[in-house]
């Protein structure tokens, strides 16, 4: 999609001639091909980040990430991108290139990445929580694990040469990626803020942005999260007075909920509870598994004698301890979920007890979050859950002001808005539109749509490429699709019916009364009537029952499906999932 104005944009007008060249395509023998920019993840959407970069013979990954289900997708734990786009293009991926150890970044290398097996690129912290994973699968990752350097690194994949920058995100070692291709280099800055004062004085590197901006950007993508959200971001140390406040207050146990990746917020944490006198527990696997990980790596420092376990909590005063907790999107089978539940083994909640939520909500997991809330509320703890009042979670993404500095230290040709929810694209597009890059130069796309760079221009492709969502349910992975869906649906909201006919072999007589089960329809025991009159209908259709060949019953079960589905709507204005059975004696 374009958007409308038609402006001039500041390189076409009234700029010195270096600059002007710095847009200019490159020399005719490096200007052949096409440049393929394509998205099977992440737009239209937060979460599931893939996008693909095709020149010739030559193909890079940026990212690979998992997105939550919505309430409807019962029993699915994950959704992954869909790459039956690459299936044939194996041979030319050169490698993937990771920005930053967030789920919706990394989360789907685990079902994705074994049907490639190609290198993957990413800072330390980063390949550690990415080893972590693959090493749970049993995946051999010998020699396919690159630790980059931002600061120093740059790195040949095929035609691509790759630069990264530093970026200030709400984990350490982010980066941003710079991708020189023959027509020019794309920028794509991955989720990041403009953050003066961070946590672990690694700073978004606005030097390395400028001097891209100077040598010349074919192409800006950059992270539109709060394009709605004016001003800038707040910083990550604004916090520190909100916890240290709260610590000084309580008098009973503080539980602190946040995600499991946020490893300069358990910094934060870390830091107050050894101010303040405190012990530290921790609950959560993927928080256990996380701390440890960036303990190991040196980007957490515990000092001695801090730690308790969970199940040592009991034995100390409830004034020092503290506890750090996996939950804070009201997931069900999470640490804080079973507290408020009355269901954790070590900790239930009481009186005297504040429990923060240290995190906004995503979108979709409110419902969850407030009954979590609510039940914490019946056990009269304290809950701190407005992050912008309390000041107890500052977003990991840019505001306005700090989108507006992108695109002015980068000057792009081009610019498509990338990572965020429709309405975020379009607004991050207005302001990129406010700041004079012409309306034809603008791309907002969905998933599966491409930007196509040739020596003449760019453009959105006329066609789609194959792109969707894959299902992970357990240890399937796309086994789940919209049938099993719906039917999960069904039985949830509709119950179950089952109808067994025990027939003959020889001449497809009913040789028993048809057996009847419900679960979540109705109760038997109070409709008999209704259950008895089912019967008779099962009867009938059976008995009336014409197929060509009695040992096949298929077409009977699908008779039996429809005939009885309709009755009982017909009757109680409900359907439940119906499963007709036929067993030959």
């Amino acid at each position: 999609m374009v958007l409308h104005k038609n402006q001039k944009h500041p390189s076409h007008d009234g700029q010195n001639h270096k600059e002007k060249q710095a847009h200019q395509p490159l020399t005719k023998d490096t200007r052949k091909g096409l440049l393929k920019i394509t998205p099977l993840g992440g737009l239209g959407e937060v979460g599931k980040n893939l996008t693909v970069y095709e020149y010739e013979d030559d193909i890079i990954i940026v990212d690979m990430g998992f997105m939550f289900p919505s309430d409807e997708m019962l029993g699915v734990d994950y959704l992954i991108p869909d790459i039956s786009y690459l299936e044939d293009k194996k041979d030319k991926i050169r490698g993937i290139l990771i920005t930053h150890g967030h789920e919706d970044h990394i989360g789907a290398i685990p079902y994705i990445w074994n049907k490639l097996s190609v290198p993957i690129y990413g800072t330390k912290l980063t390949l550690g929580l990415i080893e972590s994973k693959l090493s749970e699968f049993r995946f051999n990752q010998d020699g396919l694990l690159h630790v980059i350097d931002p600061d120093k690194d740059h790195l040949k994949l095929g035609v691509f040469d790759i630069e990264w920058f530093r970026v200030t995100h709400s984990i350490p070692d982010a980066v941003g990626v710079s991708i020189k291709t023959p027509l020019g280099r794309v920028i794509y800055t991955g989720d990041f803020k403009i953050d003066h004062s961070p946590l672990d004085n690694k700073y978004t590197d606005l030097t390395k942005l400028s001097r891209f901006g100077h040598e010349g950007v074919l192409l800006l993508l950059s992270d539109s999260t709060n394009a709605e959200q004016p001003g800038y971001s707040m910083s990550e140390k604004s916090l520190e007075e909100s916890f240290e406040n709260i610590f000084e207050k309580s008098q009973g146990r503080i539980i602190i909920a946040s995600f499991a990746s946020q490893i300069n917020r358990i910094q934060m944490v870390i830091d107050s509870a050894r101010d303040n006198g405190r012990k530290l527990a921790f609950s959560g696997r993927s928080l256990l598994k996380n701390v440890e990980i960036a303990v190991r790596l040196g980007y957490l420092k515990i000092p001695q004698g801090l730690i308790v376990r969970i199940q040592d909590i009991n034995k100390y005063p409830d004034k020092i301890i503290t506890v750090m907790s996996t939950g804070s999107q009201g997931e069900s089978m999470s640490a804080l979920s079973r507290m408020a539940r009355g269901e954790h083994k070590n900790l239930k909640v009481k009186k005297g007890d504040t429990v923060i939520f240290s995190s906004s909500p995503i979108p979709g997991n409110e419902s969850s979050i407030t009954s979590v809330m609510d039940d914490l509320f019946r056990e009269g703890v304290e809950v701190v859950f407005d992050a912008e009042k309390s000041r107890t979670h500052v977003s990991g993404h840019p505001c306005q002001e700090e989108l507006k500095l992108m695109i002015a230290l980068t000057r792009p040709k081009y610019f498509a808005p990338w990572h965020g929810e429709r309405h975020m694209l379009v607004r991050h597009a207005k302001i990129a539109h406010d700041l004079n890059i012409p309306e034809e130069n603008i791309f907002v796309l969905d998933n599966g749509d491409s930007i196509e760079v040739t020596n003449h221009g760019a453009k959105k492709s006329d066609s789609k490429v194959t792109n969707g969502v894959v299902l992970v349910d357990g240890f399937g992975i796309g086994d789940v699709g919209e049938i099993v869906l719906r039917e999960r649906k069904s039985m949830s909201t509709e119950g179950i019916f089952v109808v067994i006919c025990t027939v003959s072999k020889n001449d497809g007589r009913l040789l028993t009364s048809p057996d009847i089960i419900s679960r979540g329809f109705i109760y038997m025991r109070e409709n008999e009537q209704l259950v008895n009159n089912t019967r008779k209908e099962v009867k009938r259709i059976v008995e009336n029952y014409k197929g060509d060949n009695k040992q096949n019953w298929q077409v009977l079960k699908v008779q039996l499906r429809e005939a009885i589905s309709e009755y009982l709507y017909n009757e109680t204005q409900r359907k439940p999932l119906l499963i007709p059975v036929v067993i030959e004696v």
